[in-house]
């Protein structure tokens, strides 16, 4: 790269940390690091009646989650900022000011009504719908005596009318807009607060932003911003834009907040117990892919193998499954101490009748899960529930089941205790003191155990039940 990299993530906090913002977090944040740039977050809250509570938190959270941490943001101010737009309200009215004194920008006094209905004109005559410049033919005499009155008025910029707006896209190749299907902006409203497209390009210039990656609905905002950058004398060849494809569900339709079967906020993914790293690791694979065919890559890898010429334009599927999958990948490479560290904050259940067992309960499960919480129902069901019908029904299929479970409890009584590491070698010498094997020898034995015909290795489930609980079930069943 020529000059330092720089990319960004700029959020309205008009809403909660949700998996398209995230997307474009991990994206940016590789991209900067591959080249050894900074990655920069910002909050764009200009839209002051749609913020909400808790937006600036929930995303600055999320990041620090994910243990993507920003090089400037809110929270870690560098010499670019502020890094919160809403306190550069009148650095922005200054210059909407210093555009109307250069005539590239004027005043407008229409009110909502009339920009209203000049639409709905616009569309009966089958035209695209454009501000009619009405209040640029006003007068300085016109506009001088509305301003004296006080009449509401915003900024608009004057676009061009001929040409075309032209940029390379890192992701779409060369892209052009016609100039005259673009209408003159507003880009401050008559609140005096700036609108995005005149603040973004603002921010943008002075914290010396190189590259975006953003999604494909900013496309056409794109030739707005250009328009706007040329207007306040910016290079618009300064910043290099890369539009994201959309993210989709499993039907193909883009992901909508208010489709409750699929979860979309990082923090649901976070107090669900999946892996901070896991979720990047799927992040990045959303529309990106590596040269290599792997799919199990660690932050460092992500840096050094990304490639921007490898994003994809095609709309990027949200595989819960394919989340599901590498999280789980990760819980199996982890140690098992980090592992017991990370999944104990999970546990909702009453573990207090597991005793000494509750790690090595929680270990048989290490290489099924995907995510923490799990382990609640994994637990439960496997050590909690003991539905005795289930071994009434089941056992009788087994004819020489009782001597199988009286051989049972006579080795049983060889041993102090069942750990892990002796658990193979009971059932071996219940099977050479039945003559059982197969199918004979552990259905009743994991039947009088746990009351389940299926789950994990029979070592590990006779650890945890012990010796005075297995020994107690087999008498409950005056065998």
């Amino acid at each position: 790269m020529s000059k330092p990299v720089r990319t960004r993530y700029a959020p309205s906090p008009t809403g909660f940390f949700h998996i398209g913002g995230a997307r474009g977090v991990v994206l940016n944040y590789l991209f900067a690091k591959h080249y050894n740039g900074e990655f920069v977050v910002r909050m764009e809250d200009t839209d002051l009646t749609r913020n909400i509570p808790g937006g600036i938190d929930s995303q600055l959270d999320g990041m620090e989650w994910l243990q993507i941490i920003p090089d400037e943001s809110p929270r870690k101010p560098g010499k670019f900022g502020p890094y919160i737009q809403s306190q550069k309200f009148d650095r922005f009215a200054k210059m909407g000011q210093e555009l109307i004194a250069q005539g590239k920008a004027y005043y407008c006094f229409c009110t909502e009504e009339e920009i209203e209905n000049s639409r709905k004109n616009a569309l009966a005559k089958g035209v695209v719908p454009k501000y009619n410049r009405h209040c640029l033919k006003l007068t300085s005499e016109e506009i001088q005596a509305k301003l004296a009155s006080g009449t509401p008025h915003a900024i608009r910029l004057k676009m061009p009318n001929t040409g075309m707006i032209e940029w390379k896209d890192m992701v779409r190749g060369n892209m052009s807009v016609p100039a005259d299907n673009l209408t003159d902006p507003v880009i401050v409203k008559s609140n005096g607060v700036p609108t995005y497209n005149f603040a973004v390009v603002i921010d943008d210039h002075e914290m010396q932003i190189s590259h975006i990656l953003r999604g494909e609905e900013h496309l056409y905002n794109t030739a707005t911003q250009i328009c706007i950058m040329r207007a306040l004398g910016y290079d618009d060849k300064e910043v290099i834009y890369g539009h994201l494809s959309l993210v989709v569900n499993e039907t193909g339709k883009k992901l909508s907040k208010r489709d409750a079967s699929l979860k979309q906020f990082i923090s649901d993914y976070q107090q669900m117990g999946y892996l901070p790293a896991a979720v990047v690791n799927f992040l990045a694979l959303l529309g990106w892919s590596p040269k290599q065919n792997v799919e199990i890559l660690s932050i460092q890898e992500l840096i050094e193998q990304f490639d921007s010429a490898r994003i994809s334009k095609a709309p990027s599927f949200f595989d819960v499954k394919k989340l599901n999958w590498i999280s789980s990948q990760y819980f199996k490479k982890m140690e098992q101490n980090e592992y017991l560290q990370f999944v104990k904050k999970f546990i909702a259940i009453d573990i207090t009748q597991l005793g000494s067992k509750y790690d090595e309960a929680l270990l048989i499960f290490k290489n099924q899960i995907s995510y923490a919480t799990e382990l609640n129902k994994l637990i439960t069901d496997l050590f909690f529930v003991y539905d005795k019908t289930v071994i009434t029904t089941l056992l009788p299929q087994f004819p020489e089941f009782k001597n199988n479970i009286n051989c049972l409890a006579t080795v049983l009584s060889q041993f102090e205790t069942i750990t892990i590491d002796n658990g193979n070698e009971i059932v071996n010498k219940v099977k050479e003191l039945s003559k059982l094997s197969g199918k004979d020898l552990f259905m009743p034995i994991r039947l009088i155990a746990v009351a389940k015909e299926h789950g994990p290795e029979m070592n590990k489930i006779l650890s945890v039940v012990g010796k005075q609980k297995l020994l107690e079930l087999i008498k409950a069943f005056n065998i």
